[in-house]
């Protein structure tokens, strides 16, 4: 919690304190009692008057409440002496040597509490929580939703006040290992114009597994009159996992994906394919019934133009380098153009109108709204983002793309390979359409650009261990590139050969990623300044909740990395390397 919204809490505390105490929270306290194990060790998280921990005190409850605010705390225990000896000052995220983190709960309760704790400092609060909570434990969460006269994340007295939905705080969670128990809103008992929203969750003590029965559905009912379906359900997951930041929640319970972010992936998968035509216009291995001999797919041509083009100048790894420094010649920006939107169109006529559509007395599963198109605006990264619309797909559905995205990616492959070869009579092996579908662009001239901008520096360390590098160094992945697949700046960082070595696949640890903080950024400064719009897009798809502060970026990018290595720590169990 920042020092502004604290000192509002101090200089107000007598009255906000009296104003808690008159608040009707019969329907709150009821739910607590429904869902907290009787008698179980209960941490609350902005106690407040401690209005809300001597009810649990009374109800027999071992109760231990933290406040940010010192003068909140003196009113706690003015009106609650009972609390006196169970009440600390802490303010989320908690200090690394703070001795409440030494401890473990059965439930955290935080009510009134999340939107006070900015988008940077989120995910670290939640993965407090998750530590401080043992498994099976429950989280108890009650946030505002609809208060007016918030402006760029603060209230009119100027307190950090975030309101996030609910379907987004619920997948934050569910990607840290909970499950959610129960959903619950509710006018204001102060009879102000808003609602809230409690969420009750539960830390996953063991395996629980998760139903993906309506992508499922789609993927095996469905008619499979192309391979449209399997690379927008592929594309979806992809984005999931490696640029989740870049959908909007909204309260119809749906989320929206850039339709170019979708349209590019589709470039990508579908280049090897398209390429093994080589300069005829017969299809090698066709994508849609017919085997495309009077119907081919809609983006080939275009496709094969933008192919041939780049074929004899280093084909797709060239073609992807340029078009992430924004160096594609004149020449090949026209045809980028044309073959991104002849794949948008279709993207939004096909897969976006039909996904669902044919089943029986089914509506479409996704929904779109804005341009399909955006002839002559398709040009680079951002503008391919900006210019398109959007896709819409439940909160569900991402909510399971996002958490095993990567298992459902490549399954959707082998789905895709299989219903080639028979859209082909089964003359196109399955495992040729994987090799093809697995084509990545390599990496050698992203690290070479890389290593060029760190070997003209006068000084060069280690990013993990500080050690002078001298002009031997490893160019490493922070985010090793087996597991993300990714190739963007902020991921190529220096390292001493021998330490670029030990690591190899392994994610660092979260203490050595902290540590090592101010490097990282360091770092980061210098390849922003020599490929600002590369590294400005690449930071803001994968690192960075909503748009990203050219002159203030630092803390976002920091916490979004640390954000993702965590998670993909705990979802996939990966080892994790310390020096």
């Amino acid at each position: 919690m920042d020092a502004s919204t604290v000192l509002y809490y101090d200089k107000n505390a007598p009255s906000l304190a009296r104003r808690y105490e008159m608040a009707d929270m019969e329907y709150t306290h009821r739910i607590l009692i429904r869902h907290l194990p009787e008698g179980c060790k209960v941490l609350e998280i902005g106690c407040g008057s401690g209005r809300d921990a001597a009810f649990l005190l009374s109800h027999g409850f071992d109760i231990t409440a933290v406040d940010a605010s010192s003068e909140m705390l003196k009113t706690t225990i003015a009106k609650h002496p009972e609390l006196a000896d169970r009440v600390h000052q802490a303010s989320m995220p908690f200090s690394e040597k703070h001795s409440i983190l030494d401890r473990c709960f059965d439930a955290v309760v935080m009510i009134a509490t999340l939107m006070h704790i900015s988008d940077q400092d989120l995910f670290e609060c939640s993965s407090q929580i998750r530590e401080l909570l043992r498994p099976d434990g429950i989280l108890f969460i009650s946030s505002s939703l609809g208060r007016e006269g918030i402006l760029e994340g603060r209230d009119s007295e100027f307190r950090t006040y975030v309101e996030r939905q609910p379907d987004e705080l619920q997948l934050l969670f569910e990607r840290l290992g909970f499950r959610l128990i129960a959903k619950y809103r509710n006018k204001d008992s102060l009879g102000r114009n808003f609602d809230w929203i409690t969420l009750v969750l539960q830390r996953i003590g063991g395996g629980t597994p998760r139903s993906i029965d309506e992508i499922e559905t789609i993927i095996s009912r469905d008619r499979k009159d192309a391979t449209y379906k399997l690379a927008l359900l592929r594309a979806l997951s992809d984005i999931a996992q490696t640029e989740h930041y870049q959908v909007r929640w909204h309260p119809d319970g749906r989320v929206s994906v850039p339709l170019g972010l979708v349209a590019e992936k589709w470039l990508l998968y579908y280049w090897p394919l398209v390429e093994a035509d080589g300069q005829g216009d017969k299809v090698v291995i066709p994508q849609k019934r017919g085997m495309e001999i009077n119907k081919p797919i809609a983006f080939r041509k275009a496709m094969r133009k933008l192919i041939s083009f780049y074929n004899p100048h280093g084909g797709l790894n060239s073609f992807y380098q340029d078009y992430k420094s924004g160096l594609l010649p004149s020449d090949g920006v026209v045809l980028l153009d044309k073959a991104i939107n002849a794949i948008a169109r279709t993207i939004v006529s096909g897969p976006v109108v039909y996904a669902g559509g044919a089943l029986e007395g089914e509506k479409a599963y996704f929904g779109f709204k804005g341009p399909q198109t955006a002839t002559g605006r398709c040009t680079n990264p951002a503008r391919v983002s900006e210019n398109l619309g959007h896709i819409l797909v439940s909160a569900g559905a991402w909510r399971e793309m996002s958490l095993i995205g990567h298992w459902l990616s490549e399954s959707l492959i082998l789905r895709w390979a299989e219903l080639t070869y028979e859209i082909s009579n089964k003359t196109v092996p399955v495992k040729e359409v994987i090799d093809r579908l697995l084509i990545r662009p390599t990496t050698d001239r992203d690290v070479q650009f890389a290593r060029s901008i760190y070997a003209n520096l006068q000084s060069l360390d280690c990013v993990w261990t500080g050690v002078p590098l001298g002009r031997r160094f490893a160019v490493d992945h922070t985010v090793p590139f087996s597991i993300w697949h990714n190739n963007d700046l902020w991921n190529l960082l220096p390292a001493a050969r021998d330490v670029n070595a030990k690591k190899s696949d392994k994610l660092i640890s979260k203490r050595l990623l902290i540590t090592s903080k101010d490097r990282v950024i360091h770092y980061w400064g210098i390849l922003k300044k020599n490929a600002e719009e590369r590294f400005s897009v690449e930071v803001s798809r994968a690192l960075v909740r909503g748009t990203l502060d050219l002159h203030n970026w630092e803390k976002a990018a920091f916490s979004g990395l640390v954000e993702n290595v965590e998670t993909l720590a705990i979802q996939r169990g990966l080892e994790r390397w310390d020096p």
